[in-house]
């Protein structure tokens, strides 16, 4: 039986074709996948190699090794939920559904049919390397924007697009408070140069990090010091 209000639901009622996810770190993002039946499921993971001092031996059941997870993999449905709740992924849900539901969980756009889906997700693993699907991106190609995409021939990800949106109004509300503070303690002329700096860089999130390393150099050129341990880099 699903959970409509959560889309939990039974691995039992898994049906190929599907598209499902599953939480990460206490619900901060989810990882998605295509479900082709048999226990095995296509998704798409990082393509740079993982950490070499944090091995683990493959899987036992489908010999996923995660010391190595580049591109498009196939997996058991145990190493896809890595042990969590299993999920199905809403499509054609009606716009009052959509605006009530976290990000990451439905669209309203309509499926094709179940055996496109797999098709598409196959064709993307049986390339060489798992590379097909381009270089992961955290906000442009990710492993939601993957399943959808074999879904509805649309590459989408809406916890993607729900973080740059969070990104911004963030760095708005931290934008009008350093303003306000500019003009007050450095003058209009101040306060407008630096306005139109951070507006230029609002409109892409790529320039956000130049912008953060202007303004250290703005700071640095003010107060007569030198910019050291910039954390433009760990951003």
């Amino acid at each position: 039986m699903e959970d409509i209000v959560n889309n939990k639901i039974y691995r039992e009622s898994l049906k190929p074709g599907d598209h499902i996810y599953a939480y990460r770190l206490l619900h901060t993002y989810s990882h998605h996948g295509i479900y082709i039946g048999g226990d095995r499921v296509i998704h798409y993971n990082r393509t740079r190699e993982a950490n070499k001092w944090n091995r683990a031996k493959p899987c036992s059941k489908c010999e996923l090794d995660r010391n190595h997870l580049r591109g498009v993999v196939k997996s058991c449905v145990d190493c896809f939920l890595h042990g969590h709740n299993l999920r199905r992924f809403q499509y054609g849900v009606n716009v009052v559904r959509y605006l009530a539901s976290w990000h990451g969980t439905c669209t309203t756009g309509r499926p094709d049919p179940p055996e496109v889906a797999i098709r598409r997700a196959s064709d993307y693993f049986n390339k060489k390397d798992g590379h097909g699907f381009g270089d992961y991106d955290l906000f442009e190609n990710n492993c939601e924007a993957f399943a959808v995409f074999c879904k509805t021939e649309k590459a989408v990800s809406s916890q993607a697009w729900a973080a740059v949106l969070l990104l911004k109004a963030g760095v708005k509300i931290g934008r009008d408070r350093l303003l306000h503070d500019v003009k007050v303690h450095h003058g209009q002329e101040k306060h407008d140069k630096l306005k139109q700096m951070i507006d230029s860089a609002l409109t892409d999130i790529s320039s956000l990090r130049e912008l953060i390393a202007n303004l250290q150099k703005d700071q640095a050129a003010d107060s007569g010091e030198e910019v050291m341990g910039s954390p433009v880099h760990e951003i």
